[in-house]
C-alpha cells in the first residue's frame, strides 16, 4: 500500500514538473492526462474480465495470476539474481517485449524488477511459467515508460524463471609481498 502511494505521489510530482515546463493549457499535458485516465479505465475492464477466467488468481495487491507451466526449482528472494524469459504485451496484445526473440535471457535482480515482477517473481519455484497482469501501480505507474509504455498502463507478462542464479563470487585481494 506505501507502494501504491509512493507511486502516485511521484506520478502527481511528475505531472507538475510537466506543468510547470509546458504550462497548464499546454495541449500535451491534457493529451497525455487524458490518456494516461483512458488507460486507468481500460485497466479496470481488463482486470475485471480477467479475474472471472477459470485459473486467474487475483492477489491482495491487485497482480493478477495465472500458472500456465509449475516448475520444481528453488523460489527466489528478494535479494537474489533470477535468469528468466519474457513476452510484454499492450492489452490489445500488441508485443512490446519478446527475450525470446532477441534470443538471450534476462538475468536481472529480483529487487530491482517492476513491483509486479518481484512479487510474482518471489512465489514462482524455478521452471515456473506463468501470465501476469499489472495494473499499473505494479509495472511503470502513473508516467508510464518512455515511449513504449503510456501513462497509468496495465501491462500482460508471460514470464518464465529459468533459474536462480549464483551470487558472484568475490575477486581474492591480491597482496603486495
Amino acid at each position: 500500500m506505501l507502494r501504491v502511494i509512493g507511486l502516485s505521489l511521484l506520478a502527481l510530482l511528475l505531472v507538475v514538473i510537466l506543468l510547470n515546463r509546458c504550462g497548464p493549457d499546454s495541449q500535451a499535458v491534457q493529451d497525455r492526462l487524458l490518456l494516461a485516465e483512458l488507460n486507468r479505465e481500460a485497466g479496470e475492464q481488463f482486470r475485471d474480465q480477467q479475474a472471472r477466467r477459470e485459473g486467474v488468481l487475483t492477489l491482495p495487491s491487485g497482480l493478477q495470476l495465472e500458472l500456465l507451466q509449475v516448475g520444481e526449482g528453488q523460489i527466489p528472494a528478494e535479494d537474489t539474481m533470477v535468469r528468466v524469459h519474457y513476452r510484454g504485451f499492450h492489452l490489445d496484445g500488441r508485443e512490446f517485449e519478446n527475450s525470446y526473440r532477441r534470443g538471450e535471457a534476462a538475468t536481472v535482480p529480483v529487487r530491482m524488477t517492476i513491483p509486479g515482477w518481484r512479487e510474482a517473481l518471489m512465489m514462482m519455484p524455478e521452471g515456473s511459467i506463468v501470465r501476469l497482469v499489472l495494473p499499473y501501480w505494479l509495472a511503470y505507474g502513473e508516467a508510464g515508460a518512455g515511449k513504449t509504455i503510456g501513462p497509468a498502463e496495465t501491462l500482460v507478462f508471460e514470464l518464465e524463471l529459468l533459474n536462480i542464479e549464483a551470487p558472484p563470487q568475490p575477486v581474492p585481494a591480491v597482496s603486495d609481498f
